[in-house]
């Protein structure tokens, strides 16, 4: 079966806990058997669906291509019965979120999935009160600015609460090629957040199984200083980082764009069944919307609220979990059908992880002609 060939590790992976190798063998043979148990292996919430960035904003597109506050959970939706800031996450349903998770046996949790989780005023509690529950993973994606930019200490304190995995989005060595791609982000807060990171798990104060990632995504901006290797030794030589990972530069839904590093092949069924719909899945901010992969924006596949609606009563996760909708998906990669352009899955026929990356020669990208305003893509979804 094949992995998600859009993402690769720099170098080995640090070694990690027993507790926690276990827990990967339960990830690796869902995929192996296509079975989805009766709860997730993992599961994404989001915290915050709002970001403090415009990554590859442009003139073309002054909203740069992540544009989360567009996304359709948040357009399409009235914020009447939202008790927080429209975005936000509320405390009461994370507690409760993760406390379900707990109890029927999730292993791991992630406080993102496309929004930047450090904007949230409660993020240290939230991963304090993860790691009290005894997860052998608690994971943040971040893009190190958010409340840093005014709390200089905040990301040591998150890994002081107990982070087990946090992951650095970077997409640069430098601060020429940052502004370019990460745009409104602040290189140096990034560095320091990164610094007081590493210093805090270096001083022993966070959990013993704390990883720190540096996570790229591969762009035509960037390409060269990955393949020299100068990439990786700025981020783990000289900022002390354990691993570094790196995305391939895709649009949700497969979509084209002129600042790729590599051409595309969509792959069929017969090359390539998901896995991430028999371990994973994802919880919107508001509770509204579940999905069982992280290429859901479009809410294709919807496995329903954990929150009450005028028309929908309260679902826990495993019912959602073993929900029709789930199934389908999930009889579509065992039965190799979703590609069928009939009865198959529009979802999975659009997604850019059913797509295989042929990189573009890296000498080519050096000598290629980039806007100053070329756009890239950001890393908000992919964690594992």
């Amino acid at each position: 079966m094949s992995k998600d060939p859009t993402f690769r590790i720099l170098g080995d992976a640090p070694s990690r806990s027993e507790r926690y190798s276990d827990y990967r063998k339960e990830w690796d043979r869902r995929e192996s058997a296509l079975d989805a148990a009766d709860h997730p292996v993992h599961v994404d919430i989001e915290t915050a669906a709002v970001c403090d960035l415009r990554c590859g904003s442009s003139e073309d597109d002054p909203k740069g291509f992540c544009q989360v506050w567009t996304h359709e959970h948040l357009r399409t939706r009235d914020f009447g019965l939202q008790t927080g800031p429209p975005g936000y996450m509320d405390p009461i349903l994370f507690g409760r979120l993760i406390q379900q998770c707990a109890d029927i046996g999730v292993s791991s949790i992630k406080l993102n999935y496309r929004g930047e989780a450090s904007l949230h005023p409660r993020i240290v509690d939230f991963v304090r009160a993860a790691a009290e529950l005894g997860f052998p993973d608690v994971m943040l994606n971040t893009n190190g600015n958010g409340r840093a930019r005014q709390q200089p200490d905040l990301f040591a304190r998150i890994v002081e609460a107990g982070i087990t995995d946090l992951m650095f989005s970077v997409d640069a060595c430098d601060s020429a090629t940052y502004r370019r791609q990460r745009v409104g982000g602040d290189w140096d807060v990034l560095l320091r957040s990164v610094r007081s990171a590493v210093d805090a798990r270096g001083r022993g104060l966070g959990a013993p199984d704390c990883r720190i990632r540096a996570s790229v995504v591969r762009t035509n901006l960037n390409a060269a200083d990955i393949a020299s290797g100068r990439m990786e030794s700025f981020w783990k030589d000289e900022m002390g980082v354990d691993w570094m990972s790196v995305s391939e530069c895709y649009f949700p839904a497969g979509k084209d764009h002129h600042w790729k590093a590599a051409h595309w092949v969509r792959m069929t069924a017969a090359e390539f069944q998901c896995p991430d719909p028999f371990r994973r899945m994802v919880v919107t901010w508001d509770g509204r919307h579940t999905m069982p992969c992280c290429q859901g924006f479009t809410l294709e596949i919807d496995g329903g609220p954990v929150v009450p609606t005028e028309t929908t009563p309260v679902q826990n996760l495993r019912a959602i979990w073993l929900s029709p909708n789930f199934a389908r998906l999930r009889e579509a990669h065992r039965n190799r059908t979703w590609d069928d352009p009939r009865h198959g899955e529009r979802i999975c026929r659009a997604c850019a992880v059913t797509q295989r990356p042929i990189r573009i020669e890296d000498s080519s990208l050096t000598n290629a002609t980039i806007a100053p305003s070329a756009v890239v893509d950001q890393e908000t979804a992919r964690g594992q």
